[in-house]
């Protein structure tokens, strides 16, 4: 079996119900500033739940978190990483807390304010057909270096993988539940901003033991302003040892014969 991913320009209708059973995940590292309003805005689509993970912040993060709690509007789960465990780490606690819910799929957003919660009704929609949407982020406020960067990531992952996800550093994705729940699994504990790249690989993994895996990407937008990344040197270094390393990965698993189960033993004849 195999990994597809489809491109759309145009989003399906929605309806206001849309979110009713989706959580909404936000992985926190030192977002104070912004977790407020961040939530709030993931309270007006009306998830059935948001679940914050506070990566050992330094900040305030907690502070507000426990005054947001205590808001009305859609339950908030809170967790808090006992130590700095990256974003890969805190994604990952994130799935494994949500798959005991009795939900539809998970949403993963950043808490920096960069997406828009009122992009995810229409994204939802499309899991009626796909088993993950990845959000392409618009470029229209994208500065030209990181435009530049995406450019050359998106482009060097695809001619070595062999499949075009558009956008593989988004980090707006949705995922069905039985997906989110199984990447959750496979995730491991630590990592940081390479854990888009390990999930793109650990579907091309699942799809080999499984049904085809069906992904679009779709538009959606996207906000900079004059906020700076947490990514530093150290992260951009090993982002590119990433998109290299997940991306042959993802080849040599889609390009693998699937194991198939073994025979059943031959009757003996009488």
């Amino acid at each position: 079996m195999t990994v597809t991913c489809e491109a759309l320009r145009i989003l399906p209708p929605t309806s206001p119900a849309a979110m009713r059973r989706v959580a909404i995940a936000i992985p926190a590292y030192n977002e104070g500033r912004h977790l407020a309003e961040v939530i709030a805005r993931c309270r007006a689509v009306q998830p059935a739940l948001i679940c914050v993970v506070d990566d050992c912040s330094t900040d305030d993060t907690a502070a507000v978190l426990r005054r947001e709690a205590a808001r009305g509007g859609a339950p908030l789960v809170v967790l808090h990483n006992p130590e700095n465990l990256g974003k890969q780490g805190s994604v990952r606690r994130a799935l494994k807390r949500l798959a005991c819910e009795p939900i539809d799929a998970v949403a993963l957003i950043d808490g920096d304010l960069q997406h828009d919660p009122g992009d995810l009704p229409p994204l939802v929609a499309l899991l009626a057909r796909y088993d993950a949407v990845i959000g392409a982020r618009s470029k229209a406020e994208m500065p030209w270096q990181r435009r530049l960067s995406n450019w050359l990531v998106n482009r060097t992952f695809a001619a070595i993988a062999g499949i075009d996800f558009v956008d593989v550093q988004s980090g707006l994705r949705l995922y069905r539940l039985p997906l989110a729940t199984a990447l959750g699994e496979r995730l491991p504990e630590r990592g940081g901003f390479g854990v888009e790249h390990a999930t793109l690989q650990l579907l091309a993994e699942l799809a080999r033991t499984g049904p085809d895996l069906r992904v679009v990407a779709a538009p959606i937008s996207c906000r900079y302003g004059d906020e700076k990344s947490h990514i530093g040197p150290r992260d951009l270094i090993h982002l590119a040892r990433a998109t290299f390393s997940k991306a042959f990965a993802l080849r040599r698993q889609l390009r693998a014969p699937r194991a198939l189960p073994p025979a059943p033993p031959a009757r003996l004849r009488a």
